[in-house]
């Protein structure tokens, strides 16, 4: 049995999603595929093991979210790769 998900308006497999960690800026810095979680909870534990970590993480704004395979291409893998306009501006 496939687990599905509703992103926006598209409902599509879990296994075809990805969790993604961003700073408050909105930076990308950890990715994974949708089903090695169900929660975004779940997913913070695997890219943040320590609790203390993951709160300090919430506090100052970051963020766990599920995308979608295009989604991932245009908003998480320039920041993977590390040439998003985020890092650009932060080097500047």
């Amino acid at each position: 049995m496939k687990l599905m998900v509703q992103i926006d308006d598209e409902v599509l497999p879990l296994a075809q999603c990805f969790w993604v960690r961003a700073n408050p800026a909105g930076c990308v810095y950890s990715s994974s595929h949708g089903d090695t979680a169900i929660s975004p909870t779940e997913a913070h534990k695997d890219f943040t093991p320590r609790q203390r970590d993951r709160d300090r993480e919430l506090k100052a704004g970051w963020t766990i979210r599920l995308v979608t395979r295009k989604q991932w291409d245009e908003q998480a893998a320039p920041c993977i790769k590390g040439t998003c306009e985020h890092r650009k501006q932060a080097a500047a």
